[in-house]
């Protein structure tokens, strides 16, 4: 898909990011992927799969926090929205979500949610790893002030 994926993990940070996104489709005449990322690595322990949501579970409310999104998104006119539940592969979200911007993605989008100083390097971050990694140009929209 040629045009701009976004990350999307239902927070106000992915909400800027995607409203930015579809923005900037609508300037470039492209579509937009909204990806979800289903991230099961910290529940299928030993222990957690026995009460861990089933993936079909999970899967709908990823579908759900999507269409959330986009009803709370101004979609420009004639800019096409594609959406996109995807499982965590081996090599976690970020692995991942780059891997759905390749090969040809124009931009990929994310948003920060403002995790700044001690606590962000604790948290590590999903925007700062796909900066680094990412194989097209990335846009980091971010968080209020």
């Amino acid at each position: 898909m040629s045009g701009i994926v976004v990350g999307m993990d239902g927070s106000a940070g992915a909400q800027r990011a995607l409203q930015w996104a579809l923005a900037e489709a609508a300037l470039r005449a492209c579509p937009v992927q909204a990806v979800y990322i289903i991230d099961r690595r910290y529940l299928d322990s030993d222990l957690g799969v026995l009460v861990a949501p089933s993936a079909a579970e999970l899967e709908a409310e990823a579908g759900a926090i999507l269409d959330r999104a986009l009803e709370a998104a101004e979609v420009p006119e004639g800019v096409a929205v594609e959406k996109d539940v995807v499982h965590a592969e081996r090599h976690g979200i970020v692995g991942t979500l780059i891997d759905r911007a390749r090969p040809d993605a124009q931009l990929l989008v994310v948003g920060s949610r403002g995790h700044g100083g001690f606590a962000g390097l604790l948290l590590g971050s999903v925007s700062h790893q796909v900066l680094q990694h990412a194989p097209c140009p990335v846009v980091v929209v971010p968080h209020e002030r």
